[in-house]
């Protein structure tokens, strides 16, 4: 083999290895584009099945809210119905309660009219109840108007001021009653009984000496108290049996009037 046949042997391998070369960079250079696409691609369809997901989602919640605003849509219509329904008769209703509002401001002012009967008796009454009394009812007697129609105070609280005499007098006459009191004998003297009501009749007082003694009784001017000596020895024997202060019980005779 000659030189010049190698040199063009030599020269016709390089030339080869050369095009091999050019076509595979050219190769190369259409994967790397295609690689690309093909991500590009893929990323489309990850973007378009994310967006058609959401879709979905929001589509359901449209659907649910829709479904919801209809229901509300009936409950309100049936409330509306039920109103309009109501509202026929509320004037019939309201014309019953204007009767009734009449009916009860009737019945207020015939019950404040009697209450003030009842006012003005309670107050006449209460100046000739014994004195221990009208000291126990003096909160409730300060509370009753003398004179109703310049005052304003509530029906119920004028009703219960008179009830509360009324029973605190009640539980006074059913009582007998030992209190201790200043008597007069005259003059700027006075002295230290002890006196013992029994209820509304009859009252029996005596000093600690066992000389001043008597018996009171109600007037239309008040509680009379008559001094009379003779009892003192009675009175005393029969405030100490009530007091406990002896050790014997016995019957002790005191005169009573019945009016």
């Amino acid at each position: 083999m000659t030189n010049l046949t190698r040199w063009a042997i030599a020269i016709f391998c390089a030339s080869g290895l050369s095009l091999m070369m050019t076509n595979y960079a050219g190769a190369e250079s259409e994967i790397s584009a295609y690689r690309a696409k093909l991500e590009k691609w893929v990323e489309a369809r990850e973007t378009l099945s994310k967006e058609r997901a959401d879709w979905l989602v929001d589509k359901e919640y449209l659907k649910s809210t829709r479904n919801l605003l209809q229901q509300e849509k009936v409950a309100l219509e049936a409330e509306v119905a039920e109103f309009e329904e109501q509202d026929e008769g509320a004037g019939e209703r309201r014309r019953e309660l204007l009767l009734e509002r009449g009916d009860y401001q009737r019945t207020e002012k015939v019950l404040a009219d009697q209450i003030a009967e009842l006012e003005a008796q309670v107050l006449d009454v209460a100046r000739l109840l014994p004195e221990p009394l009208q000291k126990k009812l003096e909160p409730l007697l300060v509370q009753i108007p003398a004179d109703p129609a310049r005052v304003k105070v509530p029906i119920g609280s004028r009703l219960m001021n008179v009830l509360g005499v009324l029973v605190q007098a009640e539980k006074f006459n059913r009582t007998a009653t030992l209190v201790g009191e200043t008597r007069s004998l005259g003059g700027d003297q006075k002295v230290q009984v002890r006196t013992l009501y029994w209820g509304l009749g009859q009252a029996i007082y005596v000093d600690s000496k066992g000389e001043t003694a008597g018996v009171a009784r109600p007037s239309q001017s008040g509680w009379q108290f008559e001094d009379d000596p003779k009892l003192a020895s009675r009175a005393s024997e029969l405030l100490d049996i009530y007091e406990g202060n002896v050790d014997t019980i016995s019957f002790v005779p005191i005169p009573v009037e019945i009016q």
